[in-house]
């Protein structure tokens, strides 16, 4: 898939399935890559992703599928150096306000998909605003930073959190914004989707490689999986 059907995909509203990519080695990718997501989460925010892991990671792909970079914040000068890599588009975590997603449009300068992340109280309060910010391609939530700022850290069947939600929902609506979201499980991912999220992460990279590994020794000693 191009970087341009990505982008067209995304903005039908189609549902688009990956998988956060903490592990800087293109091998990891590209195995990954080829269990057949729609599109790999690498993260350079809490992962060791950084533009030259990238850069190499996406060769090694050879664009067998679209890669969105998420960045470690949202300074000018990082957003530059990350939007030359190549990848599909950019995650820019801890967009709290308009403001804040206007000025990462314009450090970007429409080189790939401008991708949000909403993931606090602040950025919940404006997220009318958000949703309009001409350039921005998606919204994405972070359910762990958000449900810390809410004061709930990971309660996240807690009415505050749900509220916070609603309210998101509402905006990405009512300005035809897709909005994406990061869940560990399938059954969370899929609760979500119901809510109208359509750029969806499940999972990591370690957390597969770590279930792989528990459920065939389970096997191997001939214990229930678990």
């Amino acid at each position: 898939m191009s970087p341009s059907d990505f982008r067209d995909r995304l903005s039908a509203g189609e549902r688009l399935l990956g998988t956060l990519v903490q592990i800087p080695r293109p091998e990891v990718a590209v195995r990954l890559a080829r269990q057949g997501f729609d599109w790999l989460f690498l993260d350079g925010e809490h992962g060791g992703y950084g533009p030259a892991e990238a850069s190499r990671t996406l060769a090694a792909l050879a664009d067998a599928v679209p890669c969105l970079l998420r960045v470690p914040s949202g300074d000018p000068d990082v957003l530059n150096d990350a939007a030359s890599c190549g990848a599909a588009g950019l995650i820019v975590p801890h967009v709290d306000s308009a403001a804040q997603a206007e000025a990462a449009v314009q450090a970007v300068r429409g080189r790939g998909l401008m991708v949000v992340q909403a993931e606090s109280r602040e950025a919940v309060a404006d997220i009318e605003a958000i949703v309009r910010v001409p350039g921005v391609d998606a919204v994405f939530v972070g359910p762990y930073d958000l449900t810390t700022s809410l004061g709930i850290p990971e309660w996240f069947g807690h009415p505050d959190f749900h509220a916070a939600l609603d309210a998101i929902i509402r905006a990405g609506r009512a300005a035809r914004m897709p909005l994406g979201i990061f869940r560990m499980t399938g059954a969370e991912i899929r609760a979500h989707e119901a809510q109208g999220f359509t750029l969806l992460a499940a999972g990591t990279d370690g957390a597969l490689l770590e279930a792989g590994a528990r459920a065939l020794l389970a096997e191997l000693q001939g214990r229930p999986r678990v």
